[in-house]
């Protein structure tokens, strides 16, 4: 990840000569830093390992603390898609597959207000109409659940962190099952993991989408940025 925040640095000066470019390696610090000082052009990535970097798409757009936001990502899980085809930015590139040439032209395209899509994914996030599948068979209340507890989590446990009673927890949790046809919590653990709603970080965390930034987003210390990247 950091080699790769270089790489994108370095990127920057060479599109934006004399930008001021800063760098954030944790989800909270990208958001603390944009809200005392948005950023011109941000280069977004998911890979965060406090939080899931799709969870700051919704604020940095609500709050207006980017000016023009382009999502540098590889992932292509049924989740991601569902969030991303809802989310409001501006550009989205997996730089890792398709090199820093088209990183160039991503960035300046962006930064002029013209969009840019990869090819890669144009047919999941442009093209293609229909909702995911995952979005046809769970609600937006069960996919939020399934966010929770598609870590091993029990209902007691859901339920403190949503803010639900452990009945309505369990509730959601009889229908996830149905729907997606696991018939256990550990079969249930894999399918939220496989879709992409639950993801394992290196340290094995299971960052928890719309969850843990609601709790823990005051507590990172400002800093500026012009043009982001992570």
């Amino acid at each position: 990840m950091k080699l790769h925040a270089e790489l994108l640095v370095s990127v920057c000066q060479k599109v934006f000569p004399g930008a001021e470019v800063q760098v954030y390696c944790l989800g909270l610090e990208t958001l603390a830093g944009l809200r005392e000082r948005p950023a011109d052009l941000l280069v977004l990535g998911m890979a965060f390992q406090d939080v899931d970097g799709l969870d700051l798409l919704e604020p940095i757009a609500h709050e207006k603390l980017a000016a023009h936001i382009l999502v540098d990502s590889p992932r292509r899980d049924e989740f991601s898609l569902l969030v991303l085809r809802t989310a409001r930015f501006d550009g989205f590139i997996d730089a890792s597959s398709e090199g820093l040439d088209a990183m160039m032209t991503a960035m300046r395209q962006v930064a002029d207000g013209q969009g840019y899509i990869s090819q890669s994914v144009r047919h999941n996030l442009v093209d293609r109409l229909e909702a995911t599948a995952l979005g046809q068979r769970l609600t937006r209340a069960e996919i939020r659940v399934l966010s929770v507890i598609g870590d091993g989590s029990d209902n007691d446990e859901g339920a403190q962190r949503l803010g639900l009673t452990a009945s309505t927890v369990q509730t959601h949790r009889r229908n996830i099952m149905r729907k997606l046809g696991v018939s256990t919590s550990a079969k249930l653990v894999r399918e939220a993991v496989r879709l992409g709603v639950v993801r394992i970080t290196p340290r094995g965390v299971f960052p928890r989408s719309g969850v843990q930034i609601k709790v823990s987003d005051a507590a990172v210390r400002p800093r500026s940025a012009d043009v982001n990247s992570t």
